[in-house]
């Protein structure tokens, strides 16, 4: 079995060519040489062309037209989902304008929505029972696993950062101080792509990946002890406890880690069982000579392929670079601008109905023109010792604003929520729809606009079990259990039998809005097509089966139901014991 010496956690995934360039379409279509030339990696490789390749690729990379496209692009996105919609010299002045985050809102109401719902993974193997049972086996651990791991909070963020960062990564590998399958989401801003790579259906489809790491100086050394002289004279002696940033390099095949211009280390793909051979003797009688014969035995993997240890959230991507060409945020960046725009002519407006007041000079000098002003604003009385009074001051208030000016800062407001479908999630999205038929009506609505994504959701849940099995393949060298509820049955990785077929069971993440849920199961119900333990579930009871058992007491026998409630409400009573008389 493969076992990497040190804390590994990882995702493999494809490394094909795809004959890609970045630019124009017309340059999609040049034919020959489209890239740098970069030599092929192997193992037997020396240090110093290690480096040399880690040099090439980091200038590939700072290089490309995606980096630098998407960089701005990604702060902008955050900038706008913290809120911070103001200008340099207003934060220099703390002089703040009023704005309305709809991105925030529309993104936390969005996200919650379409990871509520747990993925549920299907296995499936051949007809025999032998295979079937094995098959639960696997399928019981994965949701163990995914328990244990926060897997769904993880797939959250995960999905946040694709939100804003037009990509979102998880990392699989095997956690040496747990002992355990271990799940990691990367920030994309910590990856270092083939700028030619697609990364959509969730596999990345490139030539390398480079992955920033930090660690204490002291854990580097212990995972690299013949670099521990070069580490601590990074750091000094006495600083061991300073943390260094390194970056972890993969391809399908090997990885290697590399700090400035030294080799860490490396290694063949630490998540394969590799093929073993193994040598026997072989005695001819009639010779009387002996012969050495080697077998070899073909390693058991889920995977047809090696792959980098990544998964790839991606939904808008043309396939002609690693990020999604675009996102929700930015596309409704205009429209945030124009709500906040459309609020802030409202609150100056609103100002302006507060009133001030135009003074005549024949009757008040500026000291007493101020004092007037101050004390209308106050709500106090200004007397006017003689002359006309209306010809000594008049109020003043601004003009209301046209209707339109609101009606198009609640378009705007809906429009944003349109496009990530959050309209009937928000009080506001819905106000205007008076019956509940309506309501229902608008929620369908967003969850059919959800399902375009919960489709690659689901998609990166499947690649993710998949991963899993993988990783029990190649790590589950003694039995585990398969379940922490049912310590009982236990799974090794020589106890997988073929086919087995992992993925996720369709439509099982798509939003399901609960009265729906309740009102057909009812009507499944009355029509006779709905079992009663299936219709307490879908009433979401606490206890399914106590709802069942007094269901057919009900049905039975109605007069023990009462009757067994009334002794029992009597009970208590009978069991006091009996006081003393005084």
């Amino acid at each position: 079995m493969a076992r990497g010496a040190n804390f590994l956690r990882g995702f493999l995934s494809l490394g094909r060519n795809l004959n890609k360039v970045e630019g124009e379409d017309r340059e999609e279509r040049e034919e020959g040489v489209i890239s740098a030339p970069i030599s092929e990696l192997s193992l037997d490789k020396t240090d110093d062309e290690l480096i040399d390749l880690k040099k090439e690729w980091e200038k590939r990379w700072n290089d490309s037209k995606v980096k630098k496209g998407i960089e701005a692009r990604q702060k902008e996105n955050e900038r706008y989902w913290l809120g911070d919609h103001y200008a340099s010299s207003q934060k220099r002045t703390n002089r703040r304008e009023a704005v309305d985050n709809l991105i925030f809102e529309a993104l936390e109401t969005f996200l919650p929505v379409i990871t509520r719902q747990v993925a549920e993974p299907l296995v499936g193997s051949s007809s025999e029972p032998e295979a079937q049972a094995f098959a639960r086996k696997v399928s019981d651990r994965i949701k163990d696993i995914a328990d244990v791991t926060r897997l769904r909070l993880k797939v959250k963020k995960a999905v946040r950062n694709w939100a804003i960062y037009f990509l979102g990564v998880l990392k699989f590998g095997w956690s040496m101080d747990k002992n355990e399958i271990a799940f990691e989401v990367v920030r994309p801003q910590r990856i270092i792509l083939d700028p030619d790579a697609v990364t959509d259906e969730c596999e990345y489809e490139g030539e390398y990946l480079g992955h920033y790491r930090d660690d204490s100086a002291s854990d580097l050394a212990a995972r690299f002890p013949s670099k521990e002289t070069f580490i601590k004279n990074e750091v000094g002696k006495e600083n061991l406890g300073t943390k260094i940033r390194y970056i972890e390099w993969w391809t399908a095949d090997y990885v290697f880690w590399t700090l400035k211009d030294a080799v860490l280390g490396k290694s063949r793909n630490p998540h394969w069982n590799y093929d073993q051979t193994n040598k026997r003797e072989i005695f001819d009688e009639m010779t009387g000579l002996s012969q050495t014969v080697e077998d070899t035995v073909q390693g058991s993997n889920h995977f047809s392929q090696r792959k980098v240890p990544f998964a790839f959230l991606s939904v808008f991507n043309l396939g002609k670079g690693p990020y999604d060409d675009t996102n929700l945020i930015e596309q409704v960046l205009p429209l945030q601008d124009i709500v906040n725009k459309r609020v802030r002519q409202i609150d100056k407006n609103a100002d302006n109905t507060n009133g001030g007041a135009v003074v005549s000079g024949d009757f008040f000098s500026p000291e007493q023109a101020r004092e007037v002003g101050e004390a209308l604003r106050k709500g106090q009385t200004v007397r006017v010792p003689t002359g006309d009074v209306n010809r000594a001051y008049k109020r003043d208030v601004g003009p209301a604003l046209p209707q339109f000016i609101y009606q198009h800062l609640v378009d705007s407001r809906n429009e944003v929520r349109g496009i990530f479908g959050t309209t009937g999630l928000s009080p506001q999205g819905i106000k205007s729809e008076e019956t509940v038929r309506g309501k229902i009506i608008v929620r369908s609505q967003d969850s059919d606009r959800a399902a375009i994504i919960v489709d690659y959701i689901e998609q990166f849940y499947d690649y993710v079990f998949n991963w899993i099995v993988q990783l029990m393949m190649v790590y589950y060298d003694t039995p585990r259990q398969v379940s922490r509820l049912q310590g009982v049955d236990v799974i090794s990785s020589g106890d997988f039998i073929w086919p087995l077929v992992v993925s996720v069971k369709e439509g099982s993440l798509i939003p399901k809005d609960r009265l729906t849920k309740r009102n057909e199961a009812v009507e499944l119900w009355s029509s006779g097509a709905m079992d009663p333990l299936t219709l307490a579930e879908r009433l979401e009871e606490p206890n399914p089966q106590e709802f069942v058992r007094r269901l057919i007491l009900w049905k039975t026998n109605p007069l023990a139901l009462i009757g067994g409630q009334q002794q029992a409400a009597l009970q208590p009573l009978e069991a006091q014991p009996e006081q003393p008389s005084v």
